[in-house]
């Protein structure tokens, strides 16, 4: 919206209206969100290349084995060169760079999700704290607001 009008997007513009609609799954979808997707979709081309997009990116990353994610793959790779947009392109480039860790994934549903959590956490910390001089007390502090592993 910035780039094609100069400002944020606005209640009546229809991508921006209809913003939520555009991210949902596509198989998920109701027929009356389908039909209003559909009418969304047919007003820009451009918006509709990327939900197209947007949605061999998320069959890519519901694979749970090798052939079906090179299958996923290889129709996103189709789709993403028979389009002349700089977004799929440069988003593809950012995949093709991360295509092993995208795999592994796809095959073991494991993730750093907590790893990154932990971090986050400790760097509030940190900076709520506005300089800790005591490097024992912020373990402490950390550690204090770490998760606990719950016993089962």
């Amino acid at each position: 919206m910035w780039e094609l009008r100069e400002r944020r997007g606005r209640a009546t513009d229809t991508p921006w209206k209809y913003r939520k609609l555009l991210t949902c799954a596509g198989d998920r979808l109701t027929v009356r969100q389908r039909t209003k997707l559909q009418q969304i979709l047919a007003e820009d081309v451009e918006l509709a290349v990327a939900w197209g997009i947007k949605e061999h990116v998320r069959q890519v990353l519901t694979a749970t084995d090798t052939p079906s994610f090179q299958r996923h793959w290889a129709r996103l790779e189709s789709a993403v060169r028979a389009t002349h947009l700089p977004e799929p392109a440069a988003l593809f480039r950012t995949l093709l760079a991360w295509r092993r860790e995208l795999l592994t994934f796809c095959r073991t549903r494991v993730t750093n999700a907590r790893t990154e959590a932990a971090n986050l956490t400790a760097k509030t910390i940190k900076r709520v704290g506005r300089g800790y001089r005591n490097h024992r007390n912020y373990r402490c502090r950390i550690i204090g607001y770490a998760p606990r592993p719950i016993a089962a």
